[in-house]
């Protein structure tokens, strides 16, 4: 009866770990200009969805000249020859690469930074991004994460504070944000946000505001252009600056301020705490059930008494 027992409690545990575990998500009071499709909507509602922690591949693309992260990168940019390896053996599994993350191209793709002078290119890389499952992409990107910081792969180069590790910790961290910002579309033309404002010379500051959540703030006097994409996007980077460790919890505030100077007072919102949410998984770091351990070593010895 006793073992009986042992087994229940056990298998009970197990279910409410996995179900405590949940995904990083803006307060829902954070108002965004987007609808789960993308599309830029005038009611200001939160749209952001919890994601499983589950890792689950990602939807298959039959696409062969996608861009990928570090297409340029020699292999000798760690001092650790697993760090190396580990970077190698995933920028070769489809899993990780079919999210086609916009947040790991931005800085880190050759052939991503050439696709920016065409709008038909440009375009089909979007399409491909924004048509992945976000949350099951977010669990995946959550997991690499974890995984380059571990002792085997590039824990060692990170903190010895390799900017290339480092980098592609910050990006993998902010690949829901990004992804949420550059699936905006322009609602009187239908193109991508992104595209517009990669495309658009006259006002570099509009593709400036994508690297926010990849710890780049705005520079005192940028004067992007006052548009709904630009004001849809900044409420969307509104909810992930309260979530700590995103990025955004250091660029927004500052760049929402030079916006307002430019675009007027509570064009972007300014009203938040940021980095006031703790990370509990999705697109940030995995945070295991505490004390699971001990709950467990307790009741087999109550089990056995």
């Amino acid at each position: 009866m006793a073992r009986s027992n042992l087994y229940l409690i056990l298998i009970t545990i197990f279910c409410l770990s996995i179900a405590t575990a949940q995904p990083v998500e803006p307060n829902a009071n954070i108002q965004s200009g987007r609808h789960p499709s993308g599309e830029i909507v005038t009611d200001r509602q939160s749209t952001h969805q919890k994601a499983p922690r589950a890792i689950a591949t990602a939807s298959n693309t039959t696409d062969t000249d996608m861009p990928l992260p570090y297409d340029t990168l020699a292999y000798n940019f760690a001092n650790t020859t697993s760090c190396i390896d580990f970077y190698s053996a995933w920028r070769a599994n489809k899993t990780i690469t079919d999210c086609h993350a916009v947040s790991l191209l931005l800085e880190n793709s050759n052939a991503f930074f050439h696709a920016l002078r065409s709008n038909t290119t440009i375009s089909s890389i979007l399409n491909s991004s924004c048509t992945q499952d976000v949350n099951k992409c977010a669990a995946i990107m959550t997991d690499l994460a974890n995984d380059l910081l571990k002792d085997e792969n590039c824990r060692e180069d990170y903190h010895n504070g390799n900017s290339v590790v480092k980098g592609t910790y910050r990006d993998l961290v902010a690949y829901e944000p990004m992804y949420r910002a550059t699936c905006l579309r322009n609602p009187s033309t239908q193109q991508y946000c992104f595209v517009d404002a990669a495309l658009n010379s006259t006002s570099p500051d509009d593709y400036n505001v994508y690297f926010m959540p990849l710890g780049n703030a705005l520079s005192a006097g940028s004067k992007p252009t006052c548009s709904r994409c630009l004001q849809s996007t900044m409420d969307v980077y509104s909810g992930w600056a309260k979530v700590d460790g995103q990025s955004l919890a250091t660029t927004y505030l500052p760049s929402a301020g030079i916006i307002n100077a430019h675009c007027g007072t509570g064009f972007a919102v300014t009203n938040i705490t940021v980095g006031s949410d703790a990370v509990t998984g999705g697109a940030g770091i995995a945070v295991p059930l505490p004390g699971l351990a001990m709950v467990i070593s307790a009741l087999l010895a109550l089990t056995f008494v």
